[in-house]
């Protein structure tokens, strides 16, 4: 489950490598969608309908993905008529039927999907699901501090949490 936490983290963060931003040299990264807004004053970049994002370890398919990004420290901030300031990316957020598909059967659903880089913190709301082959979990919030590779899966009195896990069963003769 770790190894889909990384993935899915790695490519809402290869984002930044379209339009304004400045990306680490990473693989390449290709994100589709019927549309984007840039926003200087909110500071935001917005894709909207059909997102798409490609990379060779993950495809992620969204209704809405918006990059946060804050001023860089020590720089004032431009008005939107002298250039783009992207600043530095402060959290990624996934929403409307967020779907991840990776490699080795792995996948991941869930309504929202929010990445912050301070904290290096996924946090998976409306009906998560983490899966891998036949085992799965699910639960009201999902939580995933990337750092530490540590997760916790809160439930609730509608959405309590429940975890299957595939066992090897009885060979019969």
């Amino acid at each position: 489950m770790k190894a889909l936490f990384r993935v899915l983290v790695l490519s809402l963060c290869l984002l930044t490598a379209t339009g304004a931003f400045a990306a680490p040299a990473m693989e390449d990264v290709k994100v589709t969608s019927k549309k984007m807004t840039y926003s200087a004053d909110g500071q935001t970049v917005v894709f909207t309908g059909n997102v798409v994002v490609k990379h060779p370890q993950a495809d992620m398919w969204a209704n809405k993905v918006t990059v946060y990004l804050r001023n860089n420290e020590g720089s004032k901030k431009t008005d939107s008529t002298s250039g783009v300031d992207a600043g530095k990316l402060d959290k990624i957020v996934a929403e409307g039927n967020v779907r991840i598909e990776m490699e080795k059967n792995r996948s991941g659903f869930c309504q929202t999907a929010t990445y912050s880089l301070d904290e290096e913190l996924l946090v998976m709301t409306g009906s998560p699901k983490l899966s891998e082959g036949k085992n799965t979990i699910t639960g009201d919030v999902i939580k995933f501090w990337v750092k530490e590779n540590r997760s916790e899966v809160l439930g609730s009195s509608s959405k309590p949490v429940e975890a299957i896990f595939s066992a090897p069963g009885k060979v019969k003769k």
